[in-house]
């Protein structure tokens, strides 16, 4: 009769495992969809500014550039003085960018990519999986109210 328990008891165990098993790779190809999604999100968000942006800065350079060929008086040279102004930011950026997008880009990249994820709790947790004792003997209750 004890023998017939504990191999009930280990079965049990054995599908318990299986089903933990189960529940933590859905749960960590959930966490990778997640956050695919939400990379994919971001670099569509991304694009979509830095679009925005371009023409903003075109037409914006456009602008600036007729405005100071108005005010020279002569029609080309507001478009070369522009045309310099983004050389020298170029020249800039190649020279001096790369120091500061690693240090503006790396920590915060570096701290999302080895996060580990977290497991909120859930309401409806596996009962079978965390011990539960009876309270006035401190004994660990196995299965209807049966006691080793």
């Amino acid at each position: 009769m004890a023998f017939g328990r504990i191999s009930n008891n280990f079965q049990e165990l054995k599908e318990n495992i299986k089903a933990l098993a189960h529940s933590s790779a859905e749960y960590y190809k959930l966490d990778l969809f997640n956050k695919s999604m939400q990379g994919a999100i971001a670099a569509i968000k991304g694009v979509a500014i830095a679009l925005f942006m371009f023409f903003f800065i075109l037409f914006l350079s456009i602008a600036i550039a007729v405005a100071l060929s108005n005010w020279i008086d002569s029609p080309s040279s507001g478009f070369f003085i522009v045309a310099g102004i983004y050389l020298l930011l170029v020249l800039l950026f190649v020279f001096f960018g790369s120091k500061m997008l690693m240090k503006a880009i790396l920590p915060g990249a570096s701290k999302k990519f080895f996060q580990k994820p977290e497991k909120k709790p859930v309401e409806n947790e596996h009962h079978e999986f965390t011990a539960q004792k009876d309270f006035e003997t401190d004994e660990i209750i196995i299965k209807d109210n049966e006691r080793i």
